[in-house]
């Protein structure tokens, strides 16, 4: 047990140095040298866990996708308005984007997040690790589609609203928050998501209950 415990500590120490790695410099820049220096291990030790830089890649994407599918999953079970639970969830996938050296490794490696499934829609464990990067845009679509669903059985919805526009329109520009992270540290900020919320919600909820949304 205790050489099980140290292992894991030491695989999830060189995933950290891999991702902050690969979030700093990209994939092809990386050195295996200087990630296993910089997670404290020997070069023997990374390739125990990681035979080659392309399978620690794969291992940092695949650990990104838990990390955005976990938010997704949180997300999808949440008590509440639904709508302000996906406002809550596009704040919650910009701070990953930003603050998460995990999930920001994964973005510049090509693996934004994870499609969550059927059954993860609706709320049963999920453990699929990310899909190609592709596909990202269909997973928030999908936590979308859900969630605005829920919002319209609850009567949240202005009457006539075009769910599936909508959901496609919100999911493209999340999935475009994704985008600009790969290619500028720091974004998107809380402020950009704020901004979009403002724009978006009068035309998802009727306007006496916009005030009572946080954006």
């Amino acid at each position: 047990m205790v050489k099980q415990e140290r292992a894991e500590r030491t695989r999830q120490a060189v995933l950290l140095a891999a991702a902050d790695t690969f979030a700093r410099v990209g994939f092809e820049a990386a050195s295996l040298v200087d990630i296993s220096r910089r997670a404290g291990v020997s070069k023997g030790a990374l390739y125990f866990h990681f035979v080659s830089k392309r399978a620690l890649a794969d291992g940092v994407r695949a650990a990104a996708g838990r990390v955005v599918g976990s938010a997704a999953l949180r997300a999808l079970r949440a008590e509440g308005p639904a709508v302000q639970g996906l406002i809550d969830f596009s704040h919650e996938l910009a701070r990953l984007l930003r603050e998460d050296v995990v999930v920001r490794a994964g973005v510049r490696l090509g693996a934004p997040c994870p499609r969550p499934t059927a059954t993860a829609l609706h709320g049963a464990p999920d453990g699929s690790e990310a899909p190609p990067a592709e596909a990202a845009w269909r997973g928030l679509t999908a936590v979308v589609h859900r969630l605005l669903d829920r919002a319209a059985e609850a009567g949240e919805l202005r009457p006539g609203t075009d769910r599936r526009a909508c959901a496609e329109l919100l999911g493209s520009v999340m999935a475009g928050q994704v985008l600009l992270a790969a290619d500028q540290a720091g974004r998107p900020t809380a402020e950009a998501v704020r901004r979009l919320w403002t724009a978006a919600l009068p035309a998802l909820v009727p306007a006496e209950r916009c005030p009572g949304h946080r954006v």
